[in-house]
């Protein structure tokens, strides 16, 4: 995500820097096609051309600012949810980040994975905005079937990653280690507070702060201790396969 923001910075620079000397050059080359009776309409082009070029880059700096905030968001989330994860190590748990994917569908991550007593879990995280003229702006209510947010609108889509996620997984266990685990999908939202959740439900939604109490009270062991070993050694083995890994 890191990589991200250096690029999207980079590139606007050089627009920035680039467009309107550019634009400004070729302003003066083509006044040269403008007749000599003309002052007014060659000033005009010369003076028009940078100042339109000057607009168009602060308009690609307005989106590409809100591009920036929205991976700057990104990226706290994942930090604060990791923070969370950390302590789970100090209970027999092992917890991986940013674990990389080959699907069907092209390169993807799961953002935590955690791994330990006999349960797998993986972890998806979402950042979102609050609502700022919204007393209740910061709660978000989950009845098993879709979340709900504050102005009345609802959602499956986190859910339906969560839970193609865990499944991805399963199958990749199933197919290269021969565990036939069951992996619990888990969503949090850093900064929100999560209301309801039935204990039955097929995605786990959780507050960040909560994760690692759920993760040790809520699952229940499914795998003997070496098909624990054997999926932490896949998941080490992902996490160092550059076939795998985004290397860009």
């Amino acid at each position: 995500m890191s990589k991200s923001l250096e690029t999207i910075l980079f590139h606007f620079l050089v627009f920035l820097l680039l467009l309107p000397a550019l634009t400004f050059v070729g302003a003066v080359h083509l006044v040269g096609y403008v007749p000599a009776l003309f002052p007014v309409l060659r000033l005009m082009v010369i003076l028009l051309a940078p100042v339109t070029a000057l607009l168009l880059g602060m308009w690609r700096l307005h989106k590409s600012m809100r591009k920036v905030m929205h991976l700057k968001l990104g990226l706290f989330g994942e930090r604060v949810v990791a923070d969370q994860l950390e302590g789970l190590k100090q209970q027999g748990y092992e917890v991986f980040h940013d674990v990389p994917c080959q699907g069907s569908s092209g390169r993807f991550n799961l953002d935590h994975v955690v791994v330990g007593r006999g349960v797998v879990v993986v972890i998806e995280t979402k950042t979102r905005r609050k609502p700022k003229d919204d007393k209740e702006g910061h709660k978000v209510s989950y009845n098993g079937q879709a979340l709900s947010w504050p102005g009345g609108k609802t959602s499956t889509g986190e859910l339906e990653q969560a839970q193609r996620n865990a499944e991805w997984l399963r199958k990749e266990l199933k197919k290269e280690e021969k565990v036939d685990a069951v992996v619990h999908p888990v969503l949090t939202f850093p900064g929100w507070y999560v209301n309801g959740g039935p204990t039955l439900a097929p995605v786990t939604v959780a507050a960040h702060k909560m994760l690692a109490v759920t993760i040790e009270k809520r699952f229940r062991p499914s795998l003997t201790e070496a098909e624990t070993h054997a999926v932490v050694r896949h998941l080490n083995r992902l996490c160092t396969n550059l076939e795998y890994a985004d290397v860009e």
